[in-house]
Parts: structure tokens; C-alpha cells; sequence
């Protein structure tokens, strides 16, 4: 047996965690980056991450069933930790949606090109400016911070725990849900009240014919509320989406 061998299967290893990682975190795992430009980065940052983990060693790897498992766990560890903080990226994208249909915009749907799929307006901005935000924060320092740590804690071909890494997974889209439900609260709730304004005028008014412009006033209300609560609901995402590298 050759001395190399059980180190080039462990930079393997780390490679596949790192390229799950890179396939589905924030700003990373967007499609607008090449696919080609991702593999390189993770094959650098890989590197990185084996040489500053003490480079690690898979001595079963002439064993097939451990490679194999090991191979598999690697996968889901960087696919579990990398969704779980692009679950917090998108409760943004669900608060915008909630919010720009409240406020009549859901019309407006655009091709966001973070998806490949249609979105509203509102929808998009909250993400790029949430996503602009975590970057800002060092969100992908956190996430590289978070590979050579874990690969110190985790070493690769370590045993996996299917059932707590679901867990994980689950309670953090839980999470993020209800991070989107009271994200849009603000929102919703002017844009109720400007409803609610429009129609007791209306009623007590009606020679004002106030219904012609209900949804005038709803969008001034939400855009208000929006204007005052974007800067906030950016620096919150940001800093749950850091949470998730720094958590795990």
C-alpha cells in the first residue's frame, strides 16, 4: 500500500463535502454562477480546507461499502448545511411574494434570474438586497470558516447520525417559515389598514368614491411600511443565514 493513497481519498472526501456545499448555499449555489466557475472554486477552496484541517486521512479506502459510505455522508453534510442557510435566503423571497401580492403587484412577475424561475418584483429585491447584505457581512467567510471547522470536528469518513441531520434540516425550514411570516407582517398589516381606512371613509363619505383609488392607497400604505422595514429585514436574513454556518 502506497502512503499517498489514504490522503488523496481524504482531500476526495473533502472535496465532495465542499462541492455539496457550493451547490447549494447563498450566492454559491445561484445559477447565474457557472457551474464550471463553481467546481473550481470548491476544488480551491477544498485545498484550503484540507490543508487547514490538518489534512486528513481515509485509511478504509480499499474497502468499497465504508468509501462508499463515506462518500454519501460527505454529500449530505455540505447539501444539509448549505440548504439550511439558503432556506433563510428564500424566507426572504417568500416574504417579498406575500408582501407584493398584498400590495396588488403579484401581476408583475419577472424571470428572477437567481432561480430561474418567476417571482414578484418585491419578491427579487428582497433577496438581492438580503443576499447583498449577508455578502457584505462576510456570509462566505462564515461558510469557509465553517468547512475547515467541521472537517476538524467531523472528520471525513466519520459516522453520520441520518436521523439528527434530518432533524437539523427540518427545524431549520421550520424556522425560516416562520422567519417569513413575520417578515411580511409589517407589510401586510399596512396594507390591511389602508384597506380598512379606504372602506370606513367610504362609508362615511360616499359621495368621495373612495373605492376607485382603495388600491392606490393599499400600495402607498405597503411601499411605506416596506420603505421602513427593508433595511431591517435585509440586516435580519443576513445575519440568521450567518447563524446557520456559525450554529453547525
Amino acid at each position: 500500500m502506497m502512503a499517498w493513497e489514504p490522503s488523496a481519498t481524504g482531500f476526495l472526501l473533502v472535496l465532495f463535502r465542499t462541492t455539496s456545499l457550493f451547490m447549494t448555499a447563498p450566492l454559491l449555489g445561484t445559477q447565474t454562477i457557472a457551474t464550471r466557475v463553481r467546481l473550481g472554486t470548491a476544488m480551491v477552496v477544498a485545498m484550503v480546507a484540507y490543508t487547514a484541517s490538518g489534512s486528513p486521512r481515509f485509511e478504509a479506502w480499499e474497502q468499497m461499502v465504508p468509501l462508499f459510505n463515506a462518500v454519501i455522508a460527505e454529500t449530505l453534510i455540505g447539501l444539509s448545511v448549505g440548504m439550511c442557510s439558503r432556506f433563510v435566503i428564500e424566507a426572504a423571497g417568500a416574504a417579498g411574494h406575500a408582501a407584493g401580492l398584498s400590495m396588488g403587484l403579484g401581476f408583475s412577475s419577472l424571470v428572477d434570474p437567481l432561480h430561474g424561475q418567476e417571482s414578484t418584483v418585491i419578491s427579487q429585491m428582497l433577496v438581492f438586497v438580503s443576499l447583498g447584505t449577508a455578502v457584505a457581512m462576510g456570509i462566505h467567510r462564515d461558510a469557509i470558516a465553517w468547512l475547515c471547522r467541521s472537517f476538524i470536528e467531523t472528520p471525513p469518513g466519520s459516522a453520520l447520525d441520518i436521523q439528527t441531520l434530518t432533524g437539523v434540516v427540518i427545524a431549520e425550514a421550520a424556522r425560516a417559515t416562520s422567519l417569513s411570516i413575520r417578515l411580511a407582517f409589517p407589510v401586510l398589516a399596512a396594507v390591511i389598514f389602508g384597506y380598512v381606512v379606504s372602506g370606513v371613509l367610504g362609508r362615511a363619505a360616499p359621495q368621495m368614491n373612495l373605492s376607485n383609488i382603495g388600491y392606490a392607497i393599499a400600495l402607498l400604505a405597503g411601499g411605506a411600511a416596506l420603505y421602513y422595514v427593508a433595511p431591517v429585514f435585509a440586516e435580519i436574513i443576513a445575519m440568521q443565514a450567518r447563524a446557520v454556518f456559525a450554529d453547525h
